[in-house]
């Protein structure tokens, strides 16, 4: 394994510790535990080669598929939400929609890697607008929209021309659509988030969580408050993660975030570059999963997007997304193993 990544993803997950604790001391055993658990996870899956990995993608994507119909009929709610994402397993819920994260990864590299120069849009077209789509279903239209950009930045480092890339997104949207428009015609929730992106500096009740956000990193200065002290910001341990972390340890807590996923985007590119079999495209896949969510989650705590409920990778509380980006991170590693085993065998 590669240990500037290995470095990165524990950071991370300690940074994730102090956040979560300043909201609640009561997480630390289980939040440690979570790290530990996607640790083993990303080692695990660090020694699955990439031909085995991209070999398991149908039937990954294809479960994952199941899963996201299952969740319409059985799908439970946390509570204060309406959106139905969670299918109930014992004292655990498990979210489809992270499965589908890496599911559309390892997909979209196995058919990539398969068809390099000759294949048809359908198919790419369907996995796509399906994946969306379903996800749109459940009310949840960050990830879904997230899950479709991810897609095709995969295309686009793969090198695919600006006709069938146009084609792709273009027909993939409207199957997305074409799933969902009778069901979000009425929905208010997408509407209440921009209202709340709009008024964030009012002082209704609209405006309450960014604006307890900028001030809770205002009165942070560049050392912070200092671990322990709480916090008030509605989601500090979750979405708003790093607005906690900002009030512990100011700015030179979040230039420390900002610098792991740099260091991640960075290195992890490197890897993928290191061969052109299909690990460079799951490695590549997975930098842009990781680091992409990170900068969308921190522009929406600093006030720059509209809430999107978008979890910061390795550092919010939270059992889903943590194995996602861990399975997702061990992509990267089984790159970095399998381009040393084929240098020593030169």
């Amino acid at each position: 394994m590669d240990l500037l990544l290995i470095l990165a993803q524990l950071t991370l997950g300690m940074l994730g510790v102090l956040g979560v604790t300043s909201r609640d001391p009561g997480l630390i055993g289980e939040q440690l535990t979570y790290i530990l658990i996607a640790f083993f996870i990303t080692a695990f899956i660090s020694y699955i080669p990439p031909k085995r990995l991209v070999w398991l993608s149908t039937p990954a994507y294809f479960f994952s598929l199941a899963l996201l119909i299952l969740v319409l009929f059985i799908g439970v709610s946390t509570p204060g939400q309406h959106a139905q994402r969670w299918i109930p397993i014992g004292s655990f819920t498990l979210q489809p929609s992270e499965l589908m994260k890496v599911a559309v990864i390892t997909y979209l590299a196995s058919f990539l890697h398969k068809h390099i120069g000759n294949w048809t849009l359908w198919k790419p077209m369907v996995v796509i607008g399906l994946a969306s789509g379903l996800i749109l279903l459940e009310t949840d239209v960050s990830t879904a929209l997230f899950i479709f950009v991810l897609a095709v930045a995969i295309l686009m480092v793969a090198n695919t021309n600006f006709f069938r890339l146009f084609a792709i997104a273009a027909s993939a949207a409207i199957i997305a659509v074409a799933l969902v428009f009778v069901v979000l015609k009425d929905d208010s929730h997408v509407s209440k988030r921009f209202d709340v992106f709009l008024h964030q500096s009012s002082d209704s009740d609209l405006g309450y969580q960014p604006r307890m956000a900028k001030r809770a990193i205002k009165n942070s200065g560049i050392t912070g408050l200092g671990p322990g002290i709480p916090i008030f910001v509605p989601a500090s341990e979750t979405d708003m993660i790093s607005v906690s972390i900002w009030q512990s340890l100011g700015i030179t807590g979040i230039l420390s975030l900002i610098a792991m996923y740099v260091m991640i985007y960075i290195r992890g590119f490197q890897i993928a570059s290191f061969n052109n079999g299909p690990g460079s495209l799951l490695a590549a896949g997975a930098v842009i999963y990781v680091v992409g969510q990170a900068v969308l989650n921190l522009l929406v705590s600093a006030g720059r997007l509209p809430i999107t409920g978008v979890v910061l990778p390795f550092v919010s509380h939270g059992v889903n997304n943590l194995l996602s980006v861990a399975v997702a991170m061990g992509f990267i590693h089984s790159n970095f193993r399998n381009s040393r085993k084929k240098l020593a065998a030169k």
